[in-house]
């Protein structure tokens, strides 16, 4: 495993314990949510290819959140480089 994959998933540093405390965060899953149950209310036969959508989004999720983290880290670690070289 790379050190961005540790760090990304949590063996390296501790990202479980992260405090989300974000009202915004939890307002638009409240709202996916709510859509969601509207949906297979009034389309119930949509239920389990919603269940496969939802895998698929939550799966392209992950790996572009995983792209932004490494770009992140790539674009953090610059300036240590540069403090590096000799003045």
């Amino acid at each position: 495993m790379s050190i961005l994959d540790g760090l990304f998933f949590g063996s390296k540093v501790p990202f479980d314990e992260v405090d989300m405390n974000c009202p915004e965060y939890y307002r638009a899953g409240d709202k996916v949510s709510e859509c969601r149950a509207r949906l297979i209310e009034h389309h119930p036969d949509l239920t389990q290819l919603m269940e496969e959508y939802e895998t698929a989004q939550m799966e392209q999720n992950e790996l572009g959140r995983f792209h932004e983290f490494s770009v992140g880290v790539r674009v953090g670690t610059q300036p240590m480089l540069e403090m590096m070289k000799e003045l």
